[in-house]
């Protein structure tokens, strides 16, 4: 595809020596001594079929009209009748260029369509009333024909405007060099050469602006520049997020499978809330003294208790020794068992201490009382034996106070955690470890979080 035709810049016009066909010289050369030039007062009509940014170079000629057309008396007095026309260049197989007066606007359209008929390159109008230094732009009235301005898309050939004064001194000249260079210089205005003698005729030049050629200006750079960055920076933001919305999403399922340690990545920061504190465990606190008692007496009963069976397996296998009356021995075993039911009887009148929400006292007191050798009794889920919440450093009233378990096993006054848990942070206050279950976060993951995980498995 050509690039858009630019503005005329100047047409240049010299007087051309052809060489004759008997002549072995150049076919033409600058040896003329006409040269003339239209500079920067060019007026460019229509662009239709121009070369781009590239010379229309062509002999000059006026087109001939119809001899039944009218025009060809209103534009005799500005068209010699000597003056070079297409039969007179045609022989040169030169590339060629029309000059015509625009008079009227069907005499305009009538010089248009013979010099389209010709095959000229261009067309060149001037105005002979005119005095300006330069032709009106194209988009004035003066050259609107019938058609108004379309004319200008429907022609074939580019057509240009010079000064009224330029054209009718082009127009003497195509009458003077319209022989051979005997009667050009003899003064003489035949139209026809001799045979073999050299011929003159004005050769032309349409040159263009170059600015479309030359580099951008420097704002029209940096625009450039600043475009180009722009594009790319709205490119990489998108494989950011494309990336970024990646990482939150394996993040997520981290975080659901229990493979991310929490703490680390800013839980003090989260509260807990109230349907996850509803799952925490609430007791009245226990007199560990009593407890401890408790444990003691059941040591020994269970001790008690093997010795009794030892004693019942011994008798069993000597079948009672004669000496030792059996009563006696009965009665012994009734005092054992007494023993071990007043001490079941105590052990399960402490063991009800237990706040509502535990297993009944009847199954506490199945699994206190229930001992075996290898394995110890097992008080409830208290694994920590405070005396003092840490929140608030008030001791704990046994059988009174009520407090709550964390998932730690720390506890603490139900109204001291609940508000620490759900203001503050959802870690323990004492060992700093989240109260959330594995893989609960109630906040959405973001590319701060997505970060703060990134270096933390780099550093590890």
């Amino acid at each position: 595809m050509s690039p858009p035709a630019a503005a005329a810049k100047s047409l240049t016009t010299a007087a051309t020596l052809f060489a004759g066909a008997t002549n072995t010289t150049p076919s033409t050369n600058d040896s003329a001594t006409f040269h003339f030039v239209v500079d920067g007062a060019v007026q460019t009509l229509s662009t239709q079929n121009a070369p781009g940014n590239a010379p229309i170079r062509g002999l000059l000629f006026v087109p001939s009209l119809d001899a039944e057309n009218s025009c060809n008396n209103l534009t005799a007095p500005l068209i010699p009748t000597n003056v070079t026309r297409y039969s007179d260049v045609e022989r040169f197989r030169f590339p060629t260029i029309g000059l015509a007066p625009w008079v009227t606007a069907e005499c305009a359209q009538s010089f248009l369509d013979a010099s389209q008929r010709a095959g000229s390159d261009a067309l060149v109008f001037f105005l002979p009333a005119s005095n300006n230094s330069k032709p009106p732009p194209a988009e004035d009235p003066t050259w609107s024909l019938s058609n108004g301005g379309d004319w200008k898309s429907r022609n074939i050939l580019p057509v240009y405007a010079i000064p009224g004064p330029a054209g009718v001194t082009l127009m003497h000249q195509l009458a003077w060099y319209s022989g051979n260079t005997s009667h050009a210089h003899n003064g003489h205005n035949e139209s026809a050469s001799m045979p073999g003698e050299p011929d003159i005729r004005l050769f032309s030049l349409i040159d263009f602006e170059r600015g479309q050629n030359k580099m951008p200006s420097l704002w029209g750079f940096i625009l450039a520049i600043l475009g180009t960055i722009l594009v790319l920076s709205m490119i990489v933001l998108l494989c950011y997020q494309l990336v970024q919305k990646r990482r939150r999403e394996s993040l997520q399922r981290r975080i659901e499978s229990g493979e991310v340690d929490m703490e680390m990545l800013g839980l003090h920061l989260m509260k807990v809330p109230r349907e996850v504190l509803d799952t925490l465990p609430i007791y009245t606190y226990p007199d560990w003294g009593a407890l401890s008692d408790i444990s003691e007496a059941n040591d020994k009963s269970c001790l008690r208790s093997d010795e009794v069976h030892e004693v019942e397996a011994k008798d069993e296998g000597t079948n009672s020794s004669p000496d030792t009356p059996t009563d006696v021995k009965a009665e012994d075993t009734i005092e054992d068992s007494g023993k071990e039911e007043s001490g079941d009887r105590e052990l399960s009148t402490q063991a009800d201490i237990i706040a509502p929400g535990t297993p009944s006292s009847s199954q506490s007191q199945s699994s206190i009382s229930t001992c075996t050798k290898d394995t110890p009794p097992k008080l409830k889920r208290l694994s920590h034996s405070q005396t003092t919440c840490a929140i608030c450093l008030d001791d704990f009233i046994p059988h009174v106070s009520t407090i709550r378990e964390l998932t730690c096993g720390h506890i603490f006054h139900v109204e001291c955690i609940d508000a620490s848990l759900s203001l503050n942070s959802c870690l323990c206050p004492m060992c700093k470890k989240s109260v959330l279950p594995p893989g609960y976060y109630p906040v959405p993951i973001t590319n701060r979080v997505v970060h703060r995980d990134y270096m933390i498995r780099r550093t590890v």
